[in-house]
């Protein structure tokens, strides 16, 4: 399954959602279009937003902290943590081919700009940035490395930022250790008519 969404539904209004995917490991791919800002909303600040940064609803500058994602995924859990540009569709394209056939809860951040509302994080101010990690000798399965890549863009100002594969682990799915699923969708498990009445009896 693919499930995509924005920085601030995804982050912001529906991070406990996110947190507890990552816990649960449930076999989703989550592509999250990152323009660090609530650009369907005319641009006020998102959790991605920069510290500083000015938008329509913080016109004196954002005075919060910007969301990791990146760290809070690995932190809860999470066994597919990775970061794409979306000025670079090759290397997008193979990332998320490996997010999709991962086993497991997998995020895709996407950094692509909003060429309306958010005029610091360009195409071209990422080009100038982003390096891939794959070019760093990183070892995805090294939890404290990639740890300390998911925290390189604000620790470096902004100088450098790391977009690939960051973490990756196998670990057993939700669904394949939850006992009810293992023969099949409950919407296709057999339910006779006297266990509903029995359930029904109960309400009444």
């Amino acid at each position: 399954m693919i499930a995509e969404g924005g920085d601030g539904d995804g982050y912001g209004i529906g991070s406990a959602h996110f947190l507890h995917s990552f816990r649960r490991n449930i076999d989703i791919t989550y592509i999250v279009h990152d323009n660090a800002v609530y650009g369907l909303t005319t641009g006020q600040a998102a959790p991605t937003t920069q510290k500083g940064m000015k938008t329509k609803s913080t016109p004196h500058g954002n005075l919060e902290v910007q969301f990791n994602p990146l760290a809070v995924a690995i932190a809860a859990g999470g066994t597919f943590v990775s970061r794409v540009f979306a000025g670079d569709i090759m290397h997008m394209k193979e990332v998320m081919k490996q997010a999709i056939t991962h086993k497991g809860f997998a995020l895709v951040d996407v950094l692509q700009p909003c060429v309306t509302f958010n005029k610091l994080n360009t195409f071209a101010w990422w080009q100038q940035r982003v390096y891939k990690l794959e070019t760093a000798n990183h070892d995805p399965a090294n939890k404290a490395a990639a740890l300390e890549k998911a925290f390189e863009e604000m620790s470096s100002g902004y100088a450098k930022i790391p977009i690939g594969v960051f973490y990756k682990e196998e670990r057993p799915t939700y669904e394949s250790e939850a006992p009810q699923l293992q023969s099949g969708p409950l919407a296709k498990h057999a339910v006779a008519n006297e266990a509903i009445e029995k359930a029904l009896l109960e309400f009444m």
